[in-house]
């Protein structure tokens, strides 16, 4: 994993809680754009490591983008 090869085409987005920064995780637009506005979190699987959540403080509609 690491930075995608065209980065234009995805959402970045740090991850971390409280003070604590963990790393970045590239949303693909499409993907992010098909949330529902009221959604505050975002389920995706990654091969061979398993699946995961992110949970937003805000609804994806008040986040800036």
């Amino acid at each position: 994993m690491g930075t995608p090869d065209n980065p234009d085409e995805y959402l970045a987005i740090e991850v971390g809680e409280f003070a604590r920064r963990y790393g970045t995780v590239y949303v693909p637009w499409e993907m992010w754009h098909a949330l529902r506005p009221a959604s505050q979190e975002f389920a995706f699987y990654i091969e061979n490591a398993g699946r995961f959540r992110l949970e937003f403080d805000l609804p994806v509609r008040w986040l800036e983008v």
